[in-house]
């Protein structure tokens, strides 16, 4: 998986939520030297889209339909983002999930997403 060529690390991931650290290195950064806002919205998605397919039987595929995502504050590099994503609604095939992530170095919140999930059956 990509995240994880990143050194993103979930320390926490359960049905209600997930919790994905991810150090912020150059290959993350746009021409500004701040962490480019795609890959915030990446980091969202894969948080969210982990928590929701947690424990998920087989032969189910969980896919995002819709992300949302609001950039607050600057992210610099060598900084660690922890990106936390708990459920809005949990329906049978439709899921919305938020997810917040915050700054490690000064717990400020830089960002806030919202991923609507599809759950499917494979035949």
């Amino acid at each position: 998986m990509f995240y994880e060529r990143i050194g993103a690390r979930f320390v926490e991931i359960d049905e209600n939520h997930a919790v994905l650290l991810t150090p912020v290195v150059e290959d993350m950064l746009q021409p500004d030297g701040i962490l480019h806002g795609g890959m915030s919205a990446y980091l969202a998605e894969t948080t969210a889209n982990n928590a929701a397919k947690h424990k998920a039987p087989e032969g189910v595929r969980v896919v995002g339909l819709e992300l949302t995502s609001t950039h607050l504050l600057p992210v610099e590099l060598g900084d660690t983002i922890r990106s936390v994503a708990t459920p809005v609604r949990r329906g049978g095939k439709i899921q919305v999930w938020k997810v917040e992530q915050y700054r490690e170095s000064d717990g400020q919140l830089f960002n806030v997403s919202q991923l609507t999930t599809y759950t499917k059956r494979m035949a």
